[in-house]
């Protein structure tokens, strides 16, 4: 199976994970993704997440009404990023 394939079978499950399966198996698809590729849809995800799964009284002052999906999807996007290059290229490159 190629690569790109398989990265399409896994945004596929997490987008269907966001809507239909508990957070943590869109977690685990999201994890999977995101220790791979730098992959965007692990944001698009988690803003999806937010806007399906945020209550509907917004306040600042709320720690509920933070976005917390798409903040985590960021961090875990670029926190992978130096895991992702050693592991991918090798410390040789670099």
């Amino acid at each position: 199976m190629s690569s790109n394939k398989f990265r399409v079978m896994l945004d596929i499950a997490l987008f269907a994970s966001v809507i239909f399966a508990p957070p943590w198996l869109a977690a685990i698809f999201a994890c999977a993704l995101a220790a791979r590729w730098r992959a965007w849809e692990v944001v698009a995800a988690g803003m999806l997440m937010d806007f399906l799964w945020m209550p509907a009284s917004f306040s600042f002052l709320s720690f509920h009404s933070l976005p917390l999906c798409t903040i985590i999807a960021i961090v875990l996007v670029f926190g992978l990023e130096p895991l992702r290059r050693q592991l991918l290229l090798g410390p040789q490159i670099l």
